[in-house]
């Protein structure tokens, strides 16, 4: 009898056991139903219902986790993955990687380290999982290192929101410094644009582009670009080439397009900007494509895309040069750079080597960090964070610098007028890109005073490359270059019709940001023209051409080939050191020497003559090395044409 008590007894805790197990994963069905549908609350409430019946149900306590995990309460996603891991130590673990993820994100570093380790050890190498290795390898390591970046002593000030004369409740974003740091470009998607309103967000009116300029009392207020840059569409993320004329841009949604977001060029002609142009199927993607980075020399471009070969299909940063056709080349993925996560905003500074752009996945202090890199002996070097209080929790994007490395400014969602802000800060020297110099000025016609459009080339005296080429302004005259340090430069201007001038500009490498100004009048080409040409060297005291004379030299010979009926007669002049007769022997020679270069160069004999001056034409004064200099020259004096 006492048997059947038993078996009675032990038959109905089964019966309730199952119970409990049935109301369990019913209540589990009701809470993956409700997850599944993104009704988080909903679903935590039926999930725990089902761990109120079985505290060990493994898929419920994985499934609350999920909706702990998707409303930010990464506390408790800690809590219940450890329950999970002690109720089902053989569970599939996807959960161990999102515990990982919650206590970084609680600043757990070192036993997030643990669990990135041990879902590395536990998780599938299936072909088609591997993608999940790779992204907790960077995790993990962003885990080990964030502990001592955030102990890292700063040494910046904190950084200034640009106020509410510049920014506003919507988003302002995306700045571009010029390298003067006297023009601001940035996106807003403020109203008051060509408003194409969001219904969907809040404070949205469509992104258009808008600059702002530096006054004596701070800021002006902001200026919006005309049509047809800005559309009714979204239009923005702008770069500019350093004389501020080409412009690259993104416009999205635009007919004609290759993918939801492009890059499109314009140019400045006098004051108008011409039409946009698609930059066509070898740049742009099916995908998208946005956040363009010009360089200064016009002839690199980084950008970010999600395109296919993406890595994990986050955003990456890609490459395209110019190729010898003045083409851009097909776009190459930045892979030291890129992580698994995403990657944007990145910005070539006027050095051209020193790239700044945002990442989450390099370590750093929250959601978007802004990294550098240098691009030295053919490679890019190891990404540094910037630093606080620059970075914070929040996102931190778009880093735009002068060329005196003294104005930085960047965006972020830390608090302010709005969703995205626009900051200023100043960065250590250590952070900067490396010093340029700015050449800026006006081109003219010598004859009329007018402002005039002509080429300006900058070239490389030692190794005669082409470096860059830009056009002054057709309308104000006005060209700028930026010559970064460690090369001996020829900055020349040509225009057809009219003599070339050349000036050379020495930038060692230990020199420090300065801008000069140069303004060119350009003589037209007619009889009695007299021009000097300023880039033609000799060895001291001889009549020996130095390497550094020929590419000045083959301006020479272009333009004489151009003009078949010009007549030249070649100048020697010298200083007033050494004795007369000396100095007009050796200007005579030097004469010579650059008229036998031309003639090898085959240029009739007939139309070049050699004459020295000696010391007896003096242009500047003989009692300074400045007044010396311009007087050792060598000129040309149209005969006949």
């Amino acid at each position: 009898m006492k048997f059947n008590i038993s078996l009675l007894g032990l038959l109905f805790v089964c019966i309730q056991l199952t119970a409990q197990t049935q109301m369990a994963n019913f209540y589990f069905e009701k809470g993956k139903e409700a997850y599944n549908g993104k009704f988080y609350q909903e679903a935590i409430d039926q999930l725990e219902k089902a761990l109120e019946k079985d505290a060990q149900h493994a898929d419920a306590l994985c499934y609350l986790g999920y909706a702990y995990y998707d409303t930010k309460e990464y506390d408790k996603v800690v809590e219940v993955y450890t329950l999970l891991q002690e109720a089902s130590p053989d569970y599939w673990p996807w959960y161990i990687y999102l515990r990982a993820n919650a206590k970084s994100t609680l600043e757990q570093f070192e036993s997030a380290a643990s669990d990135y380790e041990l879902f590395l050890s536990k998780y599938s190498k299936t072909a088609d999982r591997i993608h999940f290795h790779h992204q907790a390898a960077y995790k993990m390591e962003y885990a080990k290192k964030a502990s001592d970046l955030r102990l890292k002593a700063s040494e910046m000030k904190s950084p200034q929101n640009l106020s509410k004369d510049v920014n506003t409740i919507s988003d302002d974003m995306m700045p571009q410094i010029n390298p003067t740091g006297d023009r601001l470009y940035f996106t807003s998607s403020r109203k008051g644009g060509l408003d194409n309103k969001d219904e969907e967000e809040e404070n949205d009116w469509g992104e258009d582009l808008y600059y702002i300029e530096k006054t004596s009392n701070g800021w002006s207020q902001a200026i919006l670009l005309p049509e047809p840059i800005n559309t009714y569409n979204n239009d923005g993320t702008s770069t500019f080439s350093a004389d501020g004329q080409q412009m690259i841009y993104v416009k999205c949604g635009e007919k004609g397009g290759m993918g939801s977001c492009d890059l499109w060029m314009a140019s400045l002609e006098g004051t108008n900007w011409t039409s946009p142009e698609n930059m066509g199927d070898v740049v742009n993607s099916k995908s998208w494509d946005s956040q363009p980075s010009l360089s200064s020399d016009g002839n690199m471009l980084i950008f970010v895309s999600d395109r296919e070969g993406s890595y994990c299909g986050s955003m990456d940063l890609y490459i395209s040069r110019k190729n010898k056709f003045g083409q851009w080349s097909v776009p190459a993925n930045l892979s030291e750079l890129n992580t698994p996560f995403g990657e944007k905003s990145p910005y070539i500074a006027p050095d051209g080597k020193t790239l700044y752009f945002s990442s989450e996945g390099h370590p750093g202090f929250g959601d978007y960090d802004i990294f550098m890199s240098v691009f030295e002996n053919g490679k890019w070097s190891e990404p540094v964070n910037l630093g606080a209080p620059l970075n914070s929790s929040g996102q931190d994007t778009y880093f735009s610098i002068s060329a005196s490395g003294e104005g930085a400014y960047f965006a972020s969602n830390r608090s302010g007028l709005g969703g995205l802000d626009l900051f200023s800060i100043e960065i250590p020297e250590k952070l900067r890109p490396k010093p340029s110099v700015v050449v800026r000025g006006v081109v003219k016609d010598a004859k009329s005073n007018q402002n005039m459009e002509a080429w300006v080339l900058v070239e490389d005296l030692n190794t005669a490359e082409l470096i860059a080429t830009a056009k002054s302004n057709s309308q104000s005259g006005e060209y700028l270059v930026v010559l970064p340090s460690g090369r001996n430069y020829s900055v020349s201007a040509n225009k057809e019709g009219y003599f070339f001038y050349s000036n050379k500009f020495e930038v060692p490498t230990t020199s420090k940001y300065q801008e000069i100004e140069k303004n060119i009048a350009l003589k037209p080409i007619e009889k009695g023209a007299r021009v000097v040409l300023n880039n033609i060297f000799f060895e001291t005291g001889k009549a020996t051409l130095t390497q550094e004379s020929y590419i000045e030299l083959a301006k020479a010979v272009s333009l004489i080939n151009a003009n078949p009926r010009m007549v030249i007669e070649i100048g020697g002049h010298t200083d007033n050191v050494g004795s007369d007769e000396a100095n007009m022997k050796l200007s005579h020679e030097r004469a010579k020497s650059v008229r036998n270069y031309l003639v090898k160069a085959g240029i009739g004999s007939e139309r070049l003559e050699a004459k020295g001056y000696g010391e007896t034409q003096p242009v500047a004064d003989n009692e300074t090395e400045e007044g010396r200099q311009a007087n050792r020259r060598t000129e040309f004096i149209i005969l006949a044409n």
